[in-house]
Order: C-alpha cells, then sequence, then structure tokens
C-alpha cells in the first residue's frame, strides 16, 4: 500500500466514526421524539457533571481510549438531560482530559512518538457512539424505574465501545498491539464509573442537586489527584530509567574501541536511544587525515560524507500539519577543545522536550567516550596512515590464531613492502613518501573485509590478517592489491611516479606453524623471496622453500632468479 492509499485510510478511520456521531447528534431532535426525555429544571448541574467527569477520566489507563471513572457523571446525566447531552457531555469530558493530560509536568521523560490526531478523533468518536447507544437502551426502557434497563444500558455501552476498538484497531492493521489486559482494566472502570453514577441518581431525585453533587464533585477531585501523584511518580521513576540509561551509554563508547566508523555507528546508536531523528551527521575535527564528516539516513546505514535530506520531514499517517525539520546542533568537546560536531535532523511533531532534555545529558559522555577513543587509537595505530600499530597486529594475531586453532578454520597473512621506496624518499623528499604510503594504506582500506586487519609493520612494510581465509585466497587478494597500487600514479616536481608492490602469503593450516608469529615469519620470508625474484609480484609460501607465483608456477629458494629488468623510478 502507497503512502497516498495509507494516508486515505488513517483519514477514514476518523473521518467515518466521527460524521456518524456528529450526524446522530445533530438529529437528536428527530429522534428524540420517540424517546421519553427528561426536562430538567436547571442548566448549572450539567456544567458541574462535565467538569467532574473530565477530572475523574484522569485517573485511568495510558491508552486512553475508554473514559474510566468519568463515566460516574453518564448515568446521571442521561437520567436528567437525556442522551444527546450525555453524548455531549463525553465529547467535552474527552477533550479536556486531552488537554490537561498534556498540561500536567508529569509526562514520561523517554521520548514517544505523538499520537496522531486520526487516533484521537477516532477514539472521542467512539466515546459518543457508544454512549448514545447505552442511553437509547436506558431511555427507550424507561429505565428511570427499572433497574435491569439500567444495566442493560451499561453493557451496551461496554459492548460497543469494545466492537469499535477491535474494528479499529484491525482496520489499522494494529491487531497485534491488543493488550487484553489492560483492556479489561480500562472497562473495569468504566464499569464501576457507571454503577457508582447509577447510585446517585436517587440522591438527586430526593434529596436535590446541590447534596448529590457535592460528592461527585469531591471523587471527581480525589481521582485527578491520584492520577496526579501517579503521573509524578512514573515521571521520577522514568527520570532515573533514564539517566540510568544515559549513563550506561556512555560506558557503552567508553569500553569499545572501534575504528572510526564503528565509533559513529555507536555514537548514532545511543543517541537514537532518547530522540527520535532521521537524519544524522557525526563531523570529526580531530582525527586521522584532517576533519572527515559521516552520516545516517532513516535506514540508519553508516556513510561517509555529507546529507542531503529533503527540505521537510515525510507524511506522517493521519492528519498532521506541515512542518519543516527541527536540526539539533551539539558540540562535542575535549579538554576544552572541540573535538567534534553531532547533527540531528528531527520531526518537531514528534520530537518531545524530554528528549533534547536526554540527548543533552548523553552528549558530554558521548564527547568525552570520543575523546577517550580517539587518544586510545592515536596510542595503537601509526600517526601518518591511521592503520594499527605493530602491538595491535601482534595481540590480534595471536587472537585469532588461537581461535581457528581451537575451533577450526582457516587464516592467511599478507606482508607487503612498497618497491624501492629509500629512492623516492631520497629523489623527491619524505612529503612524496608520505603520499605513497598514505595510497597503499586507502588502497588495503578499500579492499580488507570488517573481519580483516590491516596495520603498518614498520617503514614501508604492511600487514593483512585475513580470518577464515586459505592460502589460495589471501593469494589473489594480494594479487588485488598489487594491481591496485600499480595503477597509481602521481606526480612530483614535474615527474610522474609509479607505485609498485611487493607481496609475501603464508596461511594456516596449510603450513605447520605454533603460533600466529611464525606464521608472520612464513610471510615475511615469502615478501623476500618476491623481492628477490624481481619485485612487483605476489608468492605463497608452500613450505619447506617453495613459493608459487600468482601464475601456478612453483619456485625453490634455492633456485637462481634472473637479474631483474633495469627498473623504473619508483618500480
Amino acid at each position: 500500500m502507497n503512502k497516498e492509499s495509507t494516508f486515505r485510510v488513517e483519514l477514514l478511520r476518523g473521518a467515518v466514526p466521527a460524521a456518524v456521531a456528529l450526524a446522530l447528534l445533530l438529529a437528536a431532535p428527530l429522534w428524540q421524539r420517540w424517546l421519553p426525555a427528561p426536562e430538567p429544571a436547571a442548566r448549572w448541574p450539567y456544567l458541574v457533571l462535565c467538569l467532574v467527569a473530565a477530572a475523574a477520566s484522569l485517573y485511568g489507563s495510558r491508552r486512553r481510549w475508554t473514559l474510566d471513572l468519568g463515566t460516574v457523571s453518564l448515568p446521571v446525566a442521561v437520567g436528567f438531560f437525556g442522551t444527546a447531552m450525555a453524548a455531549w457531555l463525553v465529547l467535552v469530558a474527552y477533550a479536556s482530559r486531552e488537554v490537561l493530560l498534556r498540561l500536567l509536568p508529569s509526562r514520561p521523560a523517554r521520548p514517544v512518538r505523538s499520537e496522531p490526531r486520526v487516533d484521537l478523533v477516532a477514539r472521542g468518536a467512539h466515546l459518543a457512539l457508544a454512549t448514545l447507544a447505552a442511553g437509547w437502551v436506558w431511555q427507550g426502557g424507561n429505565a428511570n424505574q427499572s433497574l435491569g434497563w439500567q444495566l442493560l444500558a451499561v453493557v451496551t455501552y461496554l459492548v460497543v465501545l469494545l466492537g469499535l476498538h477491535l474494528l479499529d484497531r484491525q482496520w489499522a492493521r494494529l491487531w497485534e498491539t491488543l493488550e487484553w489486559r489492560e483492556i479489561a482494566g480500562s472497562l473495569a472502570l468504566d464499569s464501576i464509573g457507571w454503577l457508582v453514577g447509577m447510585a446517585f441518581i436517587p440522591v438527586v431525585a430526593s434529596l436535590g442537586w446541590p447534596v448529590a453533587l457535592v460528592p461527585l464533585a469531591a471523587l471527581g477531585l480525589l481521582a485527578a489527584e491520584t492520577a496526579r501523584n501517579l503521573h509524578l511518580r512514573r515521571r521520577a521513576v522514568h527520570q532515573v530509567a533514564e539517566l540510568w540509561e544515559v549513563t550506561r551509554a556512555g560506558h557503552r563508547i567508553i569500553f569499545r574501541s572501534p575504528d572510526l566508523a564503528g565509533m559513529v555507528g555507536q555514537v548514532l546508536e545511543e543517541c537514537r536511544s532518547v530522540v527520535p531523528f532521521s537524519w544524522f551527521q557525526f563531523e570529526l575535527l580531530q582525527g586521522d587525515g584532517g576533519p572527515r564528516s559521516w552520516f545516517a539516513g532513516p535506514d540508519g546505514r553508516i556513510e561517509e560524507g555529507i546529507p542531503e535530506p529533503a527540505d521537510s520531514p515525510p507524511a506522517l499517517p493521519g492528519v498532521h500539519r506541515r512542518s519543516s525539520w527541527k536540526i539539533l546542533g551539539r558540540e562535542l568537546k575535549g579538554d576544552g577543545e572541540s573535538i567534534a560536531r553531532a547533527r540531528f535532523w528531527c520531526d518537531p511533531r514528534v520530537l518531545e522536550p524530554t528528549s533534547v532534555e536526554l540527548l543533552d545529558s548523553l552528549l558530554p559522555q558521548v564527547a568525552s567516550s570520543v575523546h577517550r577513543a580517539l587518544l586510545d587509537r592515536r596510542a595503537k595505530h601509526d600517526a601518518l596512515t591511521g592503520l594499527a600499530d605493530r602491538g595491535v597486529l601482534e595481540t590480534h594475531l595471536e587472537a585469532v590464531f588461537s581461535a581457528i586453532r581451537d575451533e577450526g578454520g582457516t587464516m592467511a597473512v599478507i606482508m607487503c613492502d612498497l618497491d624501492r621506496f629509500k629512492k623516492v624518499n631520497d629523489s623527491y623528499g619524505h612529503d612524496v613518501g608520505d603520499r605513497a604510503l598514505l595510497r597503499i594504506a586507502e588502497v588495503l582500506e578499500k579492499h580488507r573485509r570488517e573481519t580483516d586487519l590491516c596495520c603498518r609493520y614498520g617503514g614501508e612494510e604492511f600487514a593483512v590478517v585475513l580470518d577464515q581465509t586459505n592460502g589460495e585466497t589471501a593469494q589473489r587478494v594480494a594479487e588485488r592489491l598489487r594491481l591496485e597500487v600499480q595503477r597509481t600514479v602521481f606526480t612530483a616536481k614535474d615527474q610522474r611516479i609509479h607505485l609498485r608492490l611487493s607481496a609475501g602469503v603464508a596461511a594456516y593450516p596449510e603450513l605447520f606453524v605454533k603460533d600466529g608469529k611464525e606464521l608472520l615469519v612464513l610471510a615475511d620470508e615469502a615478501l623476500r623471496m618476491a623481492k628477490r625474484q624481481g619485485r612487483n609480484r605476489s608468492l605463497l609460501h608452500l613450505g619447506r622453500g617453495k613459493y608459487r607465483k600468482s601464475d601456478g608456477t612453483v619456485v625453490e629458494a634455492e633456485e637462481s632468479t634472473a637479474e631483474p629488468e633495469a627498473p623504473t623510478l619508483f618500480a
């Protein structure tokens, strides 16, 4: 179903019952001719009953699809003012309750999506229709003298209201969201309100309105005060839970050590837990290679670059006002310096003020975590290329080797070396040499999987650890890296510089080794052999002094090698 069809269905959900209820109320002068309508002596008690219904309805379920204890005014209204006036009373009480709930400073702190207006309209219409049905049964059976007809009216109200609610849920395809225990509790409160209200009818008839309305008003005020205290308690519980969640979110970032994109993903995940947003941008001001930016759209997928959201939020189901994005921009600081900027594109129609407060509570911890992660990364990663350093390689290599040895599988190590790197440093300076090393790092990062580790081993040497990869596959990877580097050409001092790469590959358990360090040594042996064979090639270590080229040819370490061709610069 497309968005236009969904919008029409949602609109009909509220429009149809509202139109039916309004038509029946406007036609009241016609159908009341066939009912024994009462003629009240005064109108002011009706206003008091409306206030009592609104106040008493504050105490009830969180779903708010019934009037709960607010039904205490309905029997009195039906008995002394008629069915139509009772239905209008329900609408006034329902609307007043929704307004009062939004004014209470006790809303839960957890960000929640605002209810669509179509739900509010539909629920009010359902209450009016159920009241009309109950009033017709009440007055049609001359219920002022018959307790049986009064009870039947109560049952009619509950059945009609429940039926309309179930029909609405099925129409909206929300059948799985039904909570029968909560439904039973809401209907029970409605029943209690009806029964208590029925008890006030003889009091009004015998003692008059002032005597009867005093306890009714007291009941409404008591219910309202109880509801306020419950809201305050829920708010306190939610605030404690949310603050604890914010603290835990900060710790979850502190105790992880991800790469930069992974760190941005964690920030996205933790911020989304406290504030609803559609687009997200994280701009790192201090990091490898200068400022960098990542973003994520509604699908949550992290990409490097600048976000390009639409001018306004997408349409929501039901009837909503048009609006523009509310962009929350926040600066993250560490040791008094700006380390990053975060931006959140939020839909103002679903954004709660408490969500922004929670975000502002979380971001200082996020900033501290990001700062720690950057410091940790600088300590464990090469400052020039941003790749892991030798210490990280050794730890990771042993962890992968132990897992493969204990659980089975394959692994491989590729050792890479930039050919004739010293010559380009001597001829063109270290700036050009740094550009060459950065290019190698870019190629390694581009072609690695998430489970692979790339590191700068030292100088112009690089190492790649491949998990669940055999020797043949690892050599194909090495060849792909070599060819990618070979296609790189850049200019320095008006001369074209060509990069060349040699690689050695060793795999386990194809080679018998006792630990990961031995596998690294064998990969380095294959690399040295590739250098002796003429450079710009890859060799797979087969053991016992034998190596395989990318074309399948096997060479031995004792075999004499031909004199390499005169190389071009940096070849």
